[in-house]
């Protein structure tokens, strides 16, 4: 991960996807989330210029993991961390 140029750095899952909707850090990524806690990730994200989805790239909040980025990133990050 380092070698693509990340930072890791864990936060709670609100927390994290609101620095990301905010321009504070390009990207959060979660490997297993609850619909509870990202139900509101796509709408947010989407308002603020983002994108939001699953691991595997499917658009919502009911894929059992979250992906939010900056909207310019959000392919490549999820090629970088193996999705489809």
């Amino acid at each position: 991960v380092k070698a693509a140029g990340c930072e890791l750095r864990t936060w709670g899952d609100g927390y994290g996807y609101a620095l990301v909707a905010t321009g504070r850090v390009d990207a959060m990524v979660d490997h297993v989330v609850e619909v509870y806690d990202v139900a509101p990730m796509p709408v947010i994200l989407a308002e603020a210029g983002g994108r939001f989805t699953s691991l595997d790239g499917a658009v919502g909040a009911a894929g059992g993991s979250g992906v939010a980025t900056n909207g310019v990133i959000h392919d490549e990050l999820l090629a970088l961390l193996g999705s489809p």
